[in-house]
């Protein structure tokens, strides 16, 4: 009976591959059956999925086709307006009753409350507790009202011009100037170019009511909407509703023509030279615009793997030049993607040097060309074919514990410009199957002359301005077009490692596995703690939030707390260094042409109280990242090659941070904050000169030469009986030297007392304010609890005033932090960028709700919101592998009560409007109080 079983599903497979290996390569791409999609009668669309991760939340979103580039002259920054004005007021959420309620039922502004604006789109989207009924039936109102129903309250209006220009002004900047510039020439002739979703402030400080509202009352209308809901829901129901609601809304009478705007071809390049005198980086971009691809038929879902093993490969090579000792550029990129509007673009991009755009800009196309010229090799189709479908097997298996947010992605894709399939990942899975194999490099190599054109060609150059840089002119940039694409170049030369990564006589001779000298298990965790023979610890939790992944990380006491200060940036680049030499005689290029076909990311790591590995792969690759743990404590790669590489891109990467008005600003906070300390200096390139080869050598043989010291966490699908002999092997074989190793204290202090600075620089006329309150700690529970606490409810309390009522900011908020060790510290830090000339009144604004909190504490609802907060966050860690993985590490590296994780419930639950109090005149105390100013040069007196 079990042949015949066995013989009748061998069949049903060869039926399957068969059915795949007929498929029909013109048909359309079909939609996936596992999700509800459906046009209502007045043509608003709907995609509705069931999804439960994460269990017990619905993510809804409404998408609207139109954007910046459908406003008329008198409207240029109206359709950004407009998405303001949706959380400002609708028929069934009145003012700001829409915020109020969300954060009513745990819902945070920002992450969990939000909208953007593009030239095309406009997209809201909220994430809800299903707690209840009325949660689903609320958030699906919210949505309708968002398309249908925002009120444009006169008054409302009025107060939203401060915000929207305050987010303005935070965008100001060099990068904004030398986009202005840029822009143009990117799309040149086209609407495109003159309709950045920002819009003009002049129209946003004196448009009237009515010319906001026409906006909204053309564009949002039912046949340009989109509702969205993926969740932990029944779909029927969900659909029922969404008719049943959504069809109130009668279609448009004699809409206004809905038409896409395009972007002209040209057929000379367009070259734009510019550069601005606080630039950070120099950069040099080619362009190449086409028009735009669609996926429709299955062809163009092969033709778009296609576009993924190019985009790969030939970024695997401009990787390759930057690991030579003068590498051409910082780094190189290349890629097909659409762009915007109806256009694609193939992009060949380089940061360079000041004094080497040229050289970056002809290094990358010359790779280009190579291809064009000679094609991609046949082993390295093969490799990235194994890379990618190792990939799509990871999505595949995980297919049931995907995110509902990346489902609504999707949906929004197809329903946007792009109208990106979604067949599902069963089938998209079948196809990879099906067609990935069959591709030839022969098909891939046409791509590169397909997109690198002479036509639609744009070439943006920018730097620095500044004494020293002489810019390429635009006649010397065509010259340089004309050289590259004139030469002839020869092909690339695959360099492929021929042993593996584990073999090699003395390392298998020297790997003893050890054994399981203890174990233990934690009831609170969920987890179970290994001693091994060489007194390596392990600590695994297993879990089944996805099915494919395993996370680990692991610490040893020491840093680069135990050097001098003459080590002090020899230490800092350590990994850095030994990350670019590679491993076990692989250089870096070899290691990862020999892991491509491995899921696996594994980085060790110098902090400055510890050493250790942060890492991540599946079931499939756990030996894998065993392997490489252990081969970076008796197998690190050093070469000199790597170094000098590092440093030139390094000190190419700091030499004009100095020009940044935002990087003398934190420069400034970090100095201050740490008393001056010479070991927390803002780095130049002057000191990576300090920077010891030989040292660099010695630290790290030394941070990593006692595994015994070491405690690893692993954490997601971890089978311990498949585990244990890997781990004996690779983690219990290390020789054990022992050293009784701690961290040091450097001695670096917060600041005692009241400070005032002002840092001036900068051209454009806008300040950021910095605030800190720092306070000695007692790290225990009850008191991190209220800190996160009481910061939530000031960052709400300010949102409210200081953004809403003063419309002064567009972004403001608190933010706690704390730490046990070296010394146990707390603080609260509050962050906003405004005019200048509202520095003074907006510091006074945010020092009276500290004093009213301190006074008062929260108001019943603000208790009530902050407490909702508290328990759905923390709901919804309790499902995330790296949330586990953290707080395991937290408890063990601070030596905590491990029973105390299990009464955070309680502790939100047990908070009160008096215990906030107290903790607000605990943590929000200025008599050690920090703040630091950001004003343009032209006030300083």
């Amino acid at each position: 009976m079990k042949r015949l079983k066995l013989i009748i599903v061998s069949a049903f497979i060869l039926i399957l591959s068969n059915s795949y290996a007929q498929t029909d390569l013109n048909q359309e791409i079909p939609k996936d059956p596992n999700v509800l999609y459906g046009v209502l009668d007045n043509g608003v669309k709907y995609y509705i999925r069931h999804n439960e991760t994460p269990k017990n939340r619905a993510e809804l979103t409404v998408a609207v086709k139109v954007g910046s580039v459908f406003e008329d002259e008198n409207q240029r920054g109206l359709a950004h307006f407009t998405e303001h004005m949706a959380f400002n007021g609708s028929k069934n959420f009145p003012k700001h009753e829409l915020i109020d309620y969300l954060e009513s039922i745990g819902m945070k502004f920002g992450p969990e409350v939000n909208a953007y604006t593009s030239f095309d789109e406009t997209v809201y989207g909220i994430k809800v507790p299903l707690d209840t009924v009325e949660y689903l039936d609320k958030g699906l109102q919210v949505l309708y009202d968002w398309a249908f129903e925002v009120t444009f309250d006169g008054e409302e209006i009025d107060k939203e011009r401060g915000v929207i220009h305050e987010e303005w002004r935070m965008n100001q900047g060099a990068q904004f100037r030398m986009m202005k510039k840029t822009i143009p020439a990117l799309f040149q002739g086209s609407k495109y170019a003159e309709r950045l979703p920002i819009g003009l402030m002049s129209v946003v400080d004196s448009c009237e009511h009515d010319v906001l509202r026409k906006f909204y009352n053309d564009w949002y209308r039912t046949d340009l909407v989109a509702v969205i809901a993926v969740g932990d829901f029944d779909v029927k129901e969900v659909e029922q509703k969404i008719k049943d609601l959504f069809n109130k809304k009668e279609k448009q009478k004699n809409p206004r023509e809905y038409k896409l705007e395009d972007i002209p071809n040209h057929k000379e390049p367009i070259i734009v030279v510019t550069s601005d005198k606080e630039a950070q980086a120099s950069s040099a971009q080619v362009f190449f615009k086409h028009d735009m691809f669609k996926q429709k038929t299955v062809n163009d879902y092969r033709t778009s793997m296609m576009h993924n093993l190019y985009n790969s490969m030939i970024n695997k090579r401009l990787s390759e030049l930057t690991l030579t000792e003068t590498p051409p550029f910082i780094y190189g990129y290349s890629a097909y993607t659409h762009f915007l509007g109806p256009k694609d673009m193939y992009m060949a991009i380089a940061a360079t040097k000041d004094d080497g755009l040229l050289v970056g800009m002809k290094a990358v196309l010359r790779e280009n060309y190579r291809i064009i010229q000679n094609g991609f090799t046949v082993t390295e189709l093969e490799r990235e074919k194994k890379s990618l479908m190792k990939q799509i097997e990871k999505l595949y298996k995980n297919k049931d514990k995907q995110k509902s947010a990346n489902f609504v992605n999707e949906y929004k894709s197809n329903f946007l410009l792009t109208e990106t399939p979604f067949p599902g990942m069963e089938l998209e899975y079948a196809y990879y199957k099906e067609f990935l194999d069959g591709i030839k490099v022969e098909e891939v190599n046409v791509l590169a002359s397909k997109w690198v054109t002479d036509e639609n060609m744009v070439v943006l150059i920018t730097a620095p301005e500044k004494e020293g840089v002489t810019l390429p002119t635009v006649e010397e940039v065509k010259a340089a077009l004309a050289e590259v694409k004139a030469g002839k170049y020869e092909a690339y030369v695959d360099k492929v490692a021929t042993r593996p990564l584990f073999e090699d006589e003395k390392l298998l001779k020297d790997v003893e596995p050890g054994k399981i000298a203890k174990k233990s298990k934690n009831k609170v965790f969920g987890s179970e703690e290994w001693t091994l023979s060489n007194g390596v610890k392990v600590v695994f939790k297993p879990t089944d939030f996805k099915d494919n992944e395993i996370k680990m990380t692991a610490y040893s006491y020491g840093g680069y707390s135990l050097y001098p200060q003459s080590d002090d940036i020899s230490s800092k680049v350590t990994i850095d260094v030994i990350s670019e030499s590679g491993l076990n005689g692989f250089d870096k290029i070899e290691l990862e042409k020999l892991l491509s076909d491995k899921t696996v990311r594994l980085s060790p790591y110098i902090y400055e109280l510890s050493e250790g590995f942060n890492g991540t792969t599946t079931p499939e690759d756990f030996e894998t990242m065993l392997q490489l743990t252990h081969l970076y404590f008796v197998k690190a790669r050093y070469d000199k090659t790597a170094y000098a590489s590092y440093l030139t891109r390094s000190k190419a990467n700091f030499e004009n941070r100095s020009l940044d008005p935002q990087t003398a600003f934190r420069d400034t906070i970090r100095a201050t904050l740490s008393q001056n300390s010479t070991r927390n200096r803002p780095w130049t390139s002057e000191i990576l000169d300090e920077a010891d080869y030989k040292r660099i050598h010695k630290i790290y043989r030394e941070r990593f030469s006692d595994p015994s010291s070491f405690t690893f966490f692993f954490v997601g699908n971890f089978d311990a009986a498949t585990a244990k002999p890997l781990i004996e092997k690779y983690l219990g074989s290390l020789s054990k030297d022992a050293k009784e190793e701690n961290w040091k204290d450097l001695g670096v202090r917060y600041p005692k007392g009241k400070i005032d600075k002002t840092v001036y620089k900068g051209e454009d006329p806008k300040s950021v304010v910095f605030m800190q309150f720092n306070q000695d700690f007692d790290y225990e529970l009850q008191n991190r609890v209220e800190l996160d606490a009481i910061s939530k409810v000031l960052s709400t309390k300010l949102l409210e005033t200081i953004r809403e009522d003063e419309s002064g900011v567009y972004s403001i908020g608190a933010y706690p932090g704390d730490s046990k060790f070296p010394y146990a510290y707390s603080n609260v830090t509050i962050y906003f960028g405004c005019a200048p000339d509202n520095v003074d009144r907006l510091t006074k604004g945010t020092f009276g709700e500290i004093n009213k909190l301190k006074e008062n504490g929260p108001t019943e609802a603000d208790l009530s919101k902050v407490k909702a907060k508290l328990s759905k966050e923390r709901e919804s860690n309790l499902r995330e592998n790296s949330y586990w993985l953290s707080n395991m590490k937290s408890y063990y590296f601070y030596n905590l009560e491990v029973k105390d994780f299990a009464k955070y419930e309680k502790i939100v639950d047990g908070l009160t409007i008096e215990s906030l109090k107290k903790a607000a005149n605990k943590y929000l105390d200025d008599s050690n109080y920090v703040r630091i100013v950001l004003r343009p040069e032209s006030e300083k007196k």
